[in-house]
């Protein structure tokens, strides 16, 4: 059984789910956790990041999206998923392993390419990024917003 958002709606057939397991394995032992249902960011978020990425790209000219992107990763996502519950250790031990800290600034924008980053926000966390984007730019004379 693959992960289920555990509802008082869902209960019985999870229920059902797990009978079945033991049914047809009745001796198995199997591994159950349950944790606060956190739902997964929406596309428009990426969509959002992705149009940013572009117009400050435009802004600087000799910059593209992709640069614009590594830099935001690196300054705004490695912070933010180094304190998640669920990446912090992983990202940290595997930053470490990289001495991606004692890279110089190209290094490190070529390393930031091939690591996953955003893609393991979840929803309070892309909101963190997102916000930190459009401070730190505003802030700098590069006027970003939320499209509607």
């Amino acid at each position: 059984m693959k992960n289920k958002k555990l509802t008082f709606s869902t209960l019985s057939d999870i229920k059902n789910q797990l009978n079945e397991l033991f049914i047809n394995n009745p001796k198995a032992e199997f591994n159950v956790n349950v944790s606060e249902w956190k739902g997964k960011r929406r596309l428009p978020a990426n969509n959002q990041q992705h149009l940013w990425y572009g117009q400050i790209a435009k802004f600087y000219g000799d910059r593209s999206a992709l640069e614009v992107k590594n830099f935001c990763k690196d300054a705004f996502g490695l912070p933010i998923l180094s304190t998640s519950v669920f990446h912090g250790d992983k990202i940290e031990f595997l930053l470490c392993k990289l001495d991606y800290y004692k890279h110089s600034y190209e290094s490190k924008m070529k390393l930031i390419q091939c690591l996953e980053v955003t893609s393991l926000f979840n929803t309070k966390e892309s909101k963190q990024y997102m916000e930190q984007m459009l401070f730190y730019f505003n802030d700098i004379g590069i006027n970003i917003k939320f499209e509607n």
